[in-house]
């Protein structure tokens, strides 16, 4: 399974001819093999103990494809975000929309994931999305070091 993910990203790495999503591929692929052999579930919280912005995203899309969509927005707001992006970079990419149209959309994007971010992460009812540094590695390690 790994490697079928592996070859098909280098096949879209490849249509692009881009060294910096070749970059970004490899990285995506180190960080899927960490979290199967570790399992360490997002490797965000892991190394700083502070959810990121997408956390519960794949929790929610895969409600979506079970067709409960109040399950996927108790789990992200904003599941529906990435299929309307993708719907504007296959437009991008096949010219139909211009780069400004493009850029607007996705910082447009961007804005509300922040803000739903914020929002989830300073909600104290909100069990999901939290702020622990002391859960995190980095943090772990520099006690460990200052301890000694």
């Amino acid at each position: 399974m790994m490697r079928k993910l592996i070859r098909d990203l280098c096949q879209v790495a490849g249509k692009h001819a881009k060294f910096s999503n070749l970059v970004l591929i490899l990285l995506l692929a180190v960080v899927l093999l960490a979290q199967m052999v570790l399992g360490i579930g997002c490797p965000i919280h892991f190394i700083t103990g502070i959810n990121c912005p997408g956390c519960g995203m794949s929790r929610a899309l895969f409600r979506v494809l079970q067709l409960d969509f109040a399950g996927a927005f108790l789990f992200h707001p904003l599941w529906w975000v990435l299929p309307v992006w993708a719907v504007f970079w296959f437009l991008r990419e096949s010219a139909r929309i211009s780069l400004r149209t493009y850029n607007g959309f996705f910082w447009c994007f961007a804005i509300l994931f922040l803000a739903v971010y914020l929002f989830r992460l300073l909600d104290p009812a909100n069990s999901l999305v939290r702020a622990a540094p002391r859960e995190g590695l980095v943090l772990r390690l520099i006690t460990g070091v200052l301890r000694r």
